[in-house]
This record gives C-alpha cells, sequence and structure tokens, in this order.
C-alpha cells in the first residue's frame, strides 16, 4: 500500500477527487473510488486535507484513478 495526501477538491457518489493544492485544475490529482460499504465519518467534503491509502494500481486516464482503501482526515 501507499499513501498520497492532498485537499478533497471534488466529491461524487463513490469517488473522490484529491489535489496536491486545494485551488486544483480538472484534471489535477487523482480520482478515488471508494467501495460501495467505505463510510467515512465525518463525512466527507470538499476543501478537507487528508491522507489516502491505496494500492499502486492506477489508470492512465487523466486524471488518474485508484480504489482507496482507507482515508484519513488529518
Amino acid at each position: 500500500m501507499v499513501t498520497f495526501t492532498g485537499y478533497i477538491v471534488d466529491v461524487e457518489e463513490g469517488t473522490i477527487r484529491v489535489a496536491p493544492h486545494a485551488e486544483a485544475e480538472p484534471f489535477d490529482g487523482i480520482v478515488f473510488h471508494l467501495e460501495e460499504a467505505f463510510e467515512h465519518e465525518p463525512p466527507l467534503v470538499v476543501g478537507q486535507y487528508v491522507r489516502v491509502e491505496h494500492d499502486e494500481k492506477m489508470t492512465r486516464s487523466l486524471p488518474p484513478q485508484a480504489t482507496a482503501h482507507r482515508v484519513d482526515v488529518l
């Protein structure tokens, strides 16, 4: 497992996009897919500084995509 630390810049059902800077361009960062049973307290919202644990398997799309196994709000 590896980690990626940054700001949540987009939240959609089942995904979050995390970028190194809060003022991200549309293709900045990584889109993380959240598992169906994934629930987080407090809820994940835009602007939170987080550390995402994921495997190293990422797509080559822009932005790249991976599956999050753990999200910690810092």
